[in-house]
């Protein structure tokens, strides 16, 4: 027989009453209030169920009646448990929890399938849901995006009219050549953005002033537009959008805290992800523009020429850039590998 001292609930009330749970050999049980007070429950075998192990919390018989008795003799139910009952495969959470190598073992795994996840799952999950998105909800992305950069960051251009009709007419064919993208030109003051260029999901292209007024050929913007292009036709901006999300979400469901204590585990990953696909995104831009600059007859140096001058006049600025957020070389990590394949 083994005998378990706890409390005793009837399921009617919420009364608390010191007992003593027995189990006989037979599988027969029965329970007395403590200090030789009557019985309250008999069965005649045993038909209990038991809340899972965890640590050395308080454990929880169950009777067919809606009984509960109540112990901290978690070794007693064990037993019982091993003698009469299967055990739940809960326990398994219990053995998990009390061995410094299984804990070792699963954390290992984690990260490991973290960093899987990361590297190849999430990237690719995004790229599929990024080429399956109905392009309604694209171009309203895209609207929005840009509505809130207008507010907030941009301002109307400064561009002589006569400038921004030029540059319409030679992005033209370009445009002409990807009917299914719904490209669109926009010219903005960058202010804080500085000289930059970039696309939005939707298929609009922003220029700022400054970005025009560092090019010395209209052909250097082209191929910046080439470059843009590539980027909406691979629907870069969506992928980065949906990863950061899968990848936040992820970390949250995993380490369920939505505080600002979870916020740098959650960055961080999400942050090194973006560094690295930024590089592969770029990447294929690059071959995009190269592609069609080629097939056009165009220099390609001139993608090159643009950035070298961007590079310098970063270089002049150094610390004095002080109140700009980024320009294009921020945004578009440029490395002497890139630049070379567009001036060879």
């Amino acid at each position: 027989m083994i005998a378990i001292r706890g409390y005793f609930y009837d399921g009617k009330t919420s009364t608390q009453m010191p007992a003593v749970c027995r189990v006989f050999d037979t599988g027969a049980v029965q329970v007395e209030a403590a200090g030789g007070g009557g019985r309250l429950i008999a069965l005649s075998r045993f038909d209990l169920k038991a809340s899972p192990r965890v640590a050395d919390s308080a454990r929880h018989l169950y009777f067919p009646g809606g009984e509960k008795f109540e112990t901290e003799d978690n070794r007693a139910v064990d037993e019982i448990l091993a003698r009469f009952a299967r055990t739940p495969w809960l326990h398994a959470v219990h053995i998990l929890e009390t061995r410094k190598r299984y804990i070792l073992v699963c954390l290992a795994a984690l990260l490991a399938i973290l960093v899987l996840a990361g590297r190849y799952g999430v990237p690719a999950a995004a790229r599929f849901t990024a080429h399956h998105l109905p392009q309604s909800l694209v171009e309203q992305v895209g609207r929005q995006t840009l509505s809130a950069l207008d507010g907030s960051v941009l301002t109307p251009t400064e561009l002589d009219p006569a400038v921004q009709a030029r540059l319409a007419e030679t992005f033209q064919p370009l445009i002409e050549a990807h009917p299914d993208l719904s490209l669109e030109v926009h010219f903005r003051n960058g202010g804080r953005l500085g000289a930059n260029a970039f696309a939005l999901p939707c298929g609009a292209i922003i220029f700022t002033d400054e970005m025009v007024a560092t090019a010395h050929r209209d052909e250097e913007l082209l191929s910046v537009l080439a470059h843009e292009t590539g980027h909406v036709a691979l629907r870069h901006g969506l992928q980065r959008i949906i990863q950061g999300s899968i990848l936040s979400f992820l970390l949250l469901a995993i380490t369920g805290d939505a505080s600002g204590t979870s916020q740098l585990f959650i960055g961080l990953p999400v942050t090194l992800t973006e560094l690295a696909y930024s590089r592969e995104f770029e990447r294929e831009a690059d071959q995009y523009a190269l592609d069609y600059l080629k097939a056009n007859g165009i220099p390609p140096r001139h993608f090159a020429d643009l950035m070298r001058r961007l590079q310098g006049q970063k270089e002049r600025e150094g610390g004095d850039g002080e109140g700009r957020l980024s320009n294009y070389l921020s945004t578009h990590p440029s490395t002497e590998e890139r630049l070379k394949r567009f001036e060879e």
